[in-house]
């Protein structure tokens, strides 16, 4: 069955649609709502583009960013006449946030991601095991015959970039270097995605990062750290300051895995995990009601700090061990 046909199909009969991703997106989740925007654009279609926690900062550099709004800044008049809900880069609908899951409430779903553990929620699942789910959506814009141009490109391969490490995670393949390539020779600006993701850090980012590397711990090839409210207010830094930090505690030479524990209110704790290969965390997280992909995946846990933090890391021991 040709899931770009039944994609295309169902985009041909309908105006109006409404795109979603995933709560504290990044690279690969904005860039496919960017690029799919623009497209159905070029084919005389209205969008309206919605993430429950808004665009990163360092993500505001691509062009129609601002377009993303939170749920609560989309009117009921905005809202009058969408016909199709299209969900990019989300694993389940439950990671739209409870706000941006209302907005696709009663609407025929197109599901357009690269997780494995996709539950297949849409009318449409156009779930496939590559790189980035920006990948698919390059694909598709092919597909249908549209330009490909800068700020489209752009979009693209910043998701690349982003769901590969800047292809350094064994999910990059000649597939994957091959699109790049396709949407460099589009116009991709390729120096100022480096830019915007790895090379615009607050300088209350690295304060941060020193307080937790400095606390960071290290045994039996696990590495993890933790991240409290009150760290955060002694350096003055936000919740968004904190990303990036787990891809910093991965380089930690002989760790399978890393861990960083973030305290969130409401007694709830967002454990993100990652390893350099050959160990699943994706498992872990699902053990925990979350996902992902073997080397990047994440849950967020309901419970005391430090009671989640010793089960989190008793269950990688444990896969370690067997």
């Amino acid at each position: 069955m040709n899931r770009l046909k039944e994609v295309e199909d169902v985009i041909s009969r309908h105006e109006k649609f409404i795109i979603g991703s995933h709560r504290s997106p990044e690279a690969d989740a904005i860039g496919s709502q960017l690029g799919l925007s623009r497209a159905l654009r070029q084919r005389g279609k209205k969008t309206i583009l919605v993430n429950v926690d808004g665009v990163p900062r360092n993500l505001s550099f691509l062009k129609g960013a601002d377009a993303v709004k939170k749920p609560g800044k989309i009117d009921e008049n905005e809202l009058s006449g969408v016909e199709v809900g299209i969900v990019v880069d989300c694993s389940d609908l439950d990671r739209l946030g409870n706000a941006g899951k209302r907005l696709f409430a009663g609407l025929p779903i197109i599901n357009i991601d690269h997780h494995k553990d996709n539950d297949n929620f849409g009318v449409i699942n156009h779930v496939q095991d590559v790189a980035a789910t920006t990948e698919i959506i390059a694909e598709l814009i092919e597909y249908m015959g549209l330009n490909l141009d800068e700020p489209m490109a752009t979009a693209l391969y910043a998701g690349i970039i982003a769901d590969t490490s800047s292809f350094r995670n064994d999910n990059v393949g000649p597939e994957v270097m091959e699109r790049s390539a396709n949407l460099l020779r589009s116009g991709a600006n390729a120096r100022s995605v480096i830019v915007n993701l790895y090379e615009r850090e607050p300088f209350t980012k690295l304060q941060l990062l020193g307080k937790v590397l400095s606390e960071a711990e290290f045994e039996n090839g696990v590495v993890w750290t933790t991240i409290t409210p009150s760290l955060l207010e002694e350096v003055n830094a936000t919740g968004e300051d904190t990303e990036g930090i787990i891809g910093t505690l991965r380089t930690t030479e002989g760790a399978m895995v890393a861990c960083v524990f973030k305290e969130l209110p409401e007694n709830r704790v967002k454990v993100s995990l990652r390893s350099k290969g050959g160990f699943d965390v994706s498992q872990v997280a699902s053990k925990f009601g979350g996902g992902g992909h073997t080397v990047a995946a994440g849950c967020l846990v309901e419970g005391e700090l430090e009671k989640v933090r010793k089960r989190v890391l008793s269950e990688v021991n444990k896969r370690i061990n067997a």
